[in-house]
């Protein structure tokens, strides 16, 4: 998987606007462990009963945006958030910056930062991460299930244009 379908995998449960918030992994998580949706799912599920309401929801992108927030100060610059995984538990060291990152990165900064002000804020967050809260959850009962989940993207086979190999006539 490409590091850009990677990226848009990890913060598209529930907050993909909330990306800064979802950059650290959960308290008392580090190192490699099960990655993609239903890994970010059983994260934010965080009573264990098999639905995220917006209210688990809402506290765990409080908790990740505190703990992306080195000055604590109530906001992120977009180094802040340059320097924040973006993925629980990815394994690449702090440093590995590369471009492709770092653009996707300042796209969501400039597309949170709501007033232009050079920061992002948890009220800032909110109205985004509402809104995608609210269209993962399909059947509009105030939760979102595994079932509401979108599956991930089926992986492209390198090498052949992204198609899968062709059958030989037999």
């Amino acid at each position: 998987m490409t590091p850009f379908r990677t990226a848009l995998l990890g913060t598209a449960l529930l907050a993909a606007a909330a990306a800064p918030a979802l950059a650290q992994p959960a308290p008392g998580q580090a190192g490699p462990g099960p990655r993609g949706a239903g890994a970010m799912f059983n994260q934010f599920d965080t009573n264990k009963d098999g639905r995220v309401t917006w209210d688990e929801a809402w506290a765990v992108i409080q908790q990740r945006f505190n703990a992306a927030d080195p000055d604590h100060d109530g906001s992120l610059t977009q180094q802040e958030m340059a320097k924040a995984r973006l993925r629980p538990n990815a394994t690449r060291p702090e440093g590995g910056q590369g471009p492709q990152r770092e653009r996707m990165v300042g796209m969501m900064f400039r597309a949170l930062d709501a007033n232009r002000d050079g920061v992002v804020t948890l009220e800032e967050i909110r109205p985004a991460a509402e809104a995608r809260f609210r269209a993962f959850d399909a059947n509009g009962d105030g939760a979102v299930t595994r079932d509401e989940v979108p599956a991930p993207p089926r992986r492209q086979h390198r090498g052949t244009g992204g198609q899968p190999p062709a059958q030989q006539p037999g």
